[in-house]
């Protein structure tokens, strides 16, 4: 089974360059890296050429940005597609994960569990807190986020003809769309959402905001539902 990790990307090049030397060993695998350029202007294509399969770039838009990475030849001879905020580091292993529990379930997608860190590592519990609660939230729901490192059959994908919403609510719509394929695996190890220039407080309260609105959109509501942190575009 053949993984294509795709990596919306907007003027992050402090960050670029370490998320996708993490996946070197996926490519060594046979895992395909894309990155999907809207625009950038700190040099983030010229530091991602050497490190990914396929650089591209794409109207801006995190919506935009993975749909097109999804239509490249590389995607296109793949089985499952992962979609990665930059930043977002995942478990060792995470594709050999994947690629065990699609092997084994019933259902074509999931996501990983999550977790907050700050390099400082201040507030510990307070951010374990913050994660368990997006993690039950998730799993209760059947809605994720982009920072849980969306995976999903190619095919169902297609079926599902990709993400259609505006960036703050695409991770949302197309979640509450593919749950009809089935509920997301869940995986853990957490893949890990960097805080860095984050203070506690905002946290706290994005998360219990997502979480309501997470709730509603279970519910059947049309409501916003953003990101907790802006890794892309």
């Amino acid at each position: 089974m053949r993984l294509a990790v795709i990596v919306p990307v907007l003027d992050r090049a402090a960050l670029l360059e370490r998320s996708l030397g993490a996946l070197q060993h996926w490519r060594r695998r046979g895992h395909r890296v894309i990155v999907v350029d809207g625009g950038s202007r700190d040099g983030s294509t010229v530091l991602a050429r050497p490190l990914a399969d396929r650089v591209i770039c794409a109207p801006r838009g995190w919506s935009l940005q993975a749909n097109a990475g999804s239509r490249v030849a590389e995607a296109e001879l793949a089985d499952v597609l992962v979609f990665l905020p930059v930043g977002v580091q995942l478990p060792p292993l995470a594709d050999r994960l994947i690629v065990r529990a699609l092997s084994n379930a019933n259902s074509p997608w999931g996501r990983f569990d999550l977790s907050f860190h700050r390099p400082d590592e201040a507030f510990g519990v307070l951010r374990g807190a913050a994660a368990a609660l997006a993690n039950l939230g998730s799993r209760a729901t059947g809605i994720c986020s982009r920072e849980q490192a969306i995976f999903v059959a190619r095919s169902a994908f297609l079926a599902l003809e990709g993400f259609r919403a505006h960036d703050a609510t695409a991770d949302t719509e197309f979640c509450q769309r593919a749950r009809l394929l089935g509920a997301p695996i869940a995986l853990h190890p957490p893949a890990r959402v960097p805080m860095t220039g984050q203070a506690l407080g905002p946290l706290l309260a994005a998360v219990a905001r997502r979480e309501w609105r997470r709730l509603g959109a279970a519910l059947g509501a049309d409501t916003a539902n953003g990101a907790w942190f802006d890794h892309s575009s």
